[in-house]
């Protein structure tokens, strides 16, 4: 009895967990969609999210400061100016730890994938507990007190994961349909240091080594935090996540007119990395300089765009 009282607790702090990051109109995502969109950019905001509801911390085996390292937090905030300068933006509300909209729905560990009819073979991320339902925040730091089942992860994919990842499909649709295009920039943040205390560049654009985006594309976006700048490297150390590769010029798109390119922002620029408050100044400097950056970025996709129909007719 005590088992089975255990089993209903956890699956009722699972749903109101669940509740809690859906918004007043029952997503888990904020979208915001410019009145005139003026070029074929989408922006997204996958891992900003920093709703932590009691009834998730009550599972938790860390403290809400450990739960919110792997969080991309104010990536939202800095770029939610997009929408005013006609470019739709998408954020999750739900954190990364809860669920990660940048992995594959079926990278689940062996144990939940073990009696499927056709089980997956789980990845190497999924085995250590970083898939898409994470279950270690760090390789010595679980996440839960106990066991998640497996009937809670399916629950996160189907009402955190797959609305979301639904949300960017149309947009990426709709933005297609309008312009015959579309280029998804998938926004992050990532640690100042790398392991061995070297500090890491300000930005970093993964387009998967070139096959996620144009050359154009990331050459403009480049130009644009250079120009304003910030120090740039390509692919390292990160060259993009699930996003990234599904989305971008694949082989589902035969057109090739979806292309993807992932933005890391390196926290230092703006972040304090203890108590994970913004540095007052350096914040403000940073929020300015991407107005104009999203700016020119946005401009410069439109130009693409001209210049692509100029050269097919």
């Amino acid at each position: 009895m005590r088992g089975d009282a255990n089993h209903n607790l956890l699956e009722q702090l699972e749903r109101d967990s669940l509740q809690a990051m859906m918004g007043e109109d029952g997503v888990p995502y904020n979208l915001f969609r410019p009145t005139h969109w003026r070029a074929p950019v989408i922006f997204a905001s996958p891992h900003s999210g920093a709703v932590y509801p009691e009834s998730f911390l009550a599972r938790a085996a860390c403290d809400l400061q450990t739960l919110r390292m792997n969080e991309d937090a104010y990536i939202d905030q800095l770029f939610s100016g997009v929408s005013q300068m006609g470019a739709p933006l998408l954020s999750a509300r739900f954190p990364r730890c809860f669920v990660d909209v940048n992995r594959s729905p079926d990278e689940l560990p062996p144990e939940w994938v073990s009696g499927d009819a056709t089980p997956v073979q789980p990845t190497a991320r999924a085995k250590a507990g970083f898939g898409v339902i994470p279950l270690m925040m760090a390789q010595d730091t679980p996440i839960y007190r106990e066991s998640l089942p497996k009937s809670a992860a399916l629950m996160r994919i189907e009402r955190l994961y797959a609305p979301y990842h639904s949300a960017l499909t149309e947009l990426i649709k709709d933005c297609v349909s309008r312009f015959g295009r579309a280029v998804v920039i998938d926004c992050h943040s990532m640690p100042g240091f790398a392991a061995l205390g070297a500090r890491r560049a300000d930005i970093v654009l993964g387009d998967r080594f070139g096959l996620s985006c144009h050359l154009r594309t990331i050459q403009a976006v480049e130009t644009a935090f250079v120009n304003t700048g910030y120090n740039v490297v390509r692919n390292s150390p990160y060259a993009g996540g699930f996003v990234t590769t599904h989305y971008g010029r694949s082989a589902k798109d035969p057109q090739r007119v979806v292309e993807t390119l992932q933005i890391e922002i390196n926290r230092d620029l703006y972040l304090n990395p203890v108590t994970l408050n913004p540095k007052t100044r350096h914040y403000d400097t940073l929020a300015e300089n991407l107005k104009d950056i999203i700016w020119q970025i946005i401009q410069s996709v439109g130009e693409g765009l001209a210049s692509d129909r100029y050269a097919a007719e």
